[in-house]
């Protein structure tokens, strides 16, 4: 399944591919205004007409794709804006609601890019965020437009396509937001911060942590399950996880080998399994979210089994009882619960209802 979203996953897909297509990178560069998508954004076409990401809602992305196919013919590189403010506009046309202006670089992908890209996984897969460079206007039209440049969280430069020498350009820029553009030399440079996709590690293998693990790797996010027991954690049960790890907590010791745990939830519907497992979280990585399934005195039970004396960090962290309250029990109904308090956190959003229309009810007369 490709996630469709994530820069993790689409160049996973793309690294991954055997055909014999030929492949093109859009990155929304800049934009005015509103948008579905942010600057850094991008989406994967292939020659022979297949797209995978979003560069906005869903709209664009045809358009996107037949202007892949020129640059596949051209093997030139090709900036388009779209306007989404002007009355008369392509946008117009397709009746799209907001009202923003969007840049998007659609640039053919070379062996030298497949290099660049490669390095660029490998640094997501450790956990590490990057810096992707890349111009999108110049004083000759197209000229330079397909080198695409990677710069650490330093600005360091770590890769590029380009035969010259980038470093000094690097040092212009200064990596700190997540996106921002610079002109140098009467070009114009787009740079976005490609960060790591999250790590969700789900601890319970039982079956109402199928519909959690599913959605969670449609978000775009690695999930692992761990779960010891036979009947649990099985296979044919978690197709979409990048992981299944069949350990008990005093096997997976602090071993430097797993990736970093951003977000956990324990679900093992045992009290001492879930105890050991947050003890484990603790002492190893203390996740930005930790979910605890079950009531209040369940969880005071699990916090007591643990013997964790840090207060504070279990006040902060530990989320239970877990998920927002939405209604519903259906196994599909909490985890949408939890993955909406989960998501808040990791992107330190309030969960609070985005609608704060107040409506006044009129008795009728």
């Amino acid at each position: 399944m490709v996630k469709r979203h994530s820069h993790y996953s689409l160049l996973e897909y793309y690294l991954s591919d055997e055909s014999d297509s030929d492949w093109a990178l859009a990155t929304v560069v800049n934009k005015e205004g509103s948008s579905y998508r942010s600057p850094g954004s991008i989406m994967i076409v292939n020659s022979y007409g297949q797209s995978f990401g979003l560069v906005s809602g869903g709209c664009l992305e045809a358009d996107v794709t037949m202007r892949a196919k020129r640059v596949f013919h051209s093997k030139m590189a090709a900036y388009v804006e779209y306007d989404l403010r002007e009355e008369d506009s392509f946008a117009a046309d397709l009746g799209i609601g907001c009202k923003g202006k969007i840049g998007v670089l659609i640039q053919i992908l070379t062996d030298r890019h497949k290099a660049v890209l490669e390095f660029l996984y490998s640094q997501l897969r450790a956990g590490k965020s990057c810096y992707l460079l890349q111009k999108f206007k110049g004083q000759i039209e197209s000229s330079g437009l397909d080198e695409i440049t990677l710069l650490d969280t330093n600005g360091a430069l770590l890769a590029t396509t380009a035969d010259t020498d980038q470093r000094a350009l690097a040092e212009s820029f200064k990596c700190s937001d997540q996106h921002s553009t610079f002109c140098k030399d009467d070009s114009k440079y787009s740079l976005s911060r490609i960060d790591a996709a999250f790590s969700f590690w789900i601890f319970g293998g039982g079956a109402d942590a199928q519909p959690l693990a599913s959605m969670a790797s449609q978000l775009g996010w690695r999930v692992t399950v761990v779960d010891h027991r036979a009947a649990y954690a099985r296979d044919s049960a978690f197709r979409t996880v990048e992981m299944i790890l069949k350990k008990r907590p005093q096997d997976l010791g602090c071993s430097s080998e797993w990736p970093p745990i951003d977000a956990a939830m324990l679900m093992t519907h045992n009290l001492e399994l879930d105890a050991q497992w947050l003890t484990f979280l603790h002492q190893r990585c203390s996740p930005a979210y930790v979910g605890l399934l079950g009531p209040v005195e369940r969880r005071e039970s699990v916090l007591k089994l643990s013997e964790i004396p840090d207060l504070e960090w279990l006040d902060k962290h530990v989320n239970g009882p877990v998920g927002l309250d939405i209604g519903g029990e259906l196994p599909e109904s909490i985890a949408l619960s939890i993955l909406a308090q989960c998501h808040a956190v990791l992107y330190g959003a309030s969960g609070e209802v985005l609608n704060k229309r107040s409506y006044i009810r009129v008795n009728p007369s």
